[in-house]
């Protein structure tokens, strides 16, 4: 891996980081895959990414609640 890419997974993971602190209650975020998360940490630790390019799937539920404001 090189350090290009070791960046970009690395500021990919920081941003999944912020997603689950910012959605942190049950069911707003969803891995499809929980061990990918911990596998692609692992590569970085280990500086293998080899097979790790395909990216992270999950989902995001947002519940959007429209507030009236009196004028």
């Amino acid at each position: 891996m090189n350090d290009v890419e070791r960046i970009c997974i690395e500021t990919q993971l920081a941003e999944l980081e912020l997603l689950m602190s910012m959605y942190s209650n049950k069911g707003e975020l969803q891995f499809d895959d929980v061990s990918e998360l911990a596998d692609l940490r692992a590569a970085v630790e280990s500086g293998n990414t080899t097979g790790h390019g395909g990216g992270m799937g999950f989902t995001l539920h947002l519940t959007i609640m429209q507030v009236l404001l009196g004028s």
